[in-house]
């Protein structure tokens, strides 16, 4: 668990209601809070908060409005996660289909850094 900065790259545009982090088996890995921002500007577009494990499906964040992130421009993000997520060990993550995801810096509870923490998530 900790804080996970980084950046995110379309390749195509999306419509963001919701994310979804992938827990590693049998955890209940999820994201407790996650903004993205403007690169630009720095200006915050959207964030949500979890809503515990109270909620059906405890993986998800849900954003108070829809937002759309566009194709080719990229956003700066804040996801801080709970108890084990999924992460993937790389500085940039490509996948063919939706875009490149970074990590700038992941802070973990005990307040080591690293750069290569990119958590498993799904935006929806």
């Amino acid at each position: 668990m900790g804080v996970h900065n980084g950046t995110i790259k379309p390749s195509h545009d999306v419509i963001v209601n919701r994310m979804y982090t992938h827990p590693c088996p049998g955890t209940g890995g999820h994201s407790e809070w996650a903004a993205f921002y403007n690169s630009t500007t720095g200006e915050e577009i959207a964030n949500g908060t979890w809503g515990g494990y109270a909620v059906s499906d405890y993986h998800y964040i849900e954003f108070d409005k829809e937002f759309v992130l566009h194709e080719g421009v990229t956003y700066n993000y804040t996801i801080r996660t709970g108890s084990y997520p999924q992460i993937i060990h790389e500085h940039v993550f490509n996948t063919t289909s939706d875009g490149e995801i970074t990590c700038t810096e992941f802070i973990d509870a005990n307040g080591k850094r690293y750069e290569n923490w990119i958590p498993a998530i799904r935006l929806e």
